[in-house]
Parts: structure tokens; C-alpha cells; sequence
């Protein structure tokens, strides 16, 4: 049976991995241990450490958050935070950045020492991020 172009479009989808910091760059990385032939999750690891949790333009809306504001975070116990997220517009470019309101405050509540990595998945069309793992870094 013939597959449709949407079908081979999905399949030759790249997965990024990024990792999030403090700094003002957009740079990501891929990582050779990803099964990429997986249709999902896509990962986001982000620092415990840092004190502004942003989310990369083309995630956001592949999330859907650009529409609706939000994100809610699951941890590994199930528990839902739902975080306002707010569209800033980026130094000197036309392309806004989504920032994570009360990230910081939700890493202390969940107990998450400083100098260590939320490894996080994200699914097309969800505005939720679940927490898949809390590595030191």
C-alpha cells in the first residue's frame, strides 16, 4: 500500500533535542542516543539552575501555546502545574520567545536541587510538558 505525502512528510521529520539555558542563544543539539524513527516524544532538557525557562518559537507553536498562553507541567508523580507563558519579543529580531512564568518557583516546589537536568517531553498540539527524568548534571 502507497503512503501519502503526509505520511512520508512525518516519517522524514527530524526530532530536535533542545537544551535550554540562560543565555541568549537558540542554538540546539541533536543527541546520537535519540531513536529518532520514534513518532514521539520530542525532549527538552532544561537546568534546575536557571532562572528563566523559555521555549523556543517553533516549539511553542508546535505546542499550541502561542494560542493559548499556558503550559502545565506534569511531574512524575502526576501532579499539574498550570503555567502562564508569556510572548516577549526578541532583541533586535521580529520573532517573539515564550518565557515560563514561575519556573523557578516550581522547581523548588517539586524539590529539584540546584545543578540538576529536567529532561522534559513535549507532543505536537499539547500544551503540556511531562517530566520524564531529573538527572544531576
Amino acid at each position: 500500500m502507497a503512503r501519502s505525502s503526509n505520511e512520508r512528510k512525518k516519517q522524514k521529520k527530524e526530532k530536535e533535542v533542545i537544551l535550554l539555558t540562560d543565555s541568549e542563544s537558540d542554538e540546539s543539539f541533536t543527541s546520537e542516543e535519540i531513536d529518532w524513527n520514534a513518532p514521539e516524544p520530542n525532549i527538552i532538557f532544561m537546568p534546575s539552575s536557571c532562572s528563566h525557562f523559555r521555549i523556543p518559537v517553533k516549539v511553542a507553536k508546535a505546542m499550541g501555546i502561542d494560542r493559548c498562553g499556558k503550559v502545565t507541567i506534569k511531574n512524575r508523580r502526576g501532579v499539574e502545574t498550570n503555567l502562564n507563558v508569556t510572548a516577549e519579543p526578541k532583541r533586535g529580531k521580529k520573532k517573539n520567545r515564550f518565557s515560563v512564568l514561575g519556573w523557578p518557583a516550581w522547581v523548588r516546589e517539586n524539590n529539584i536541587k540546584k545543578g540538576y537536568l529536567c529532561v522534559l517531553e513535549w507532543y505536537e498540539d499539547m500544551p503540556t510538558l511531562f517530566v520524564r527524568d531529573v538527572i544531576e548534571e
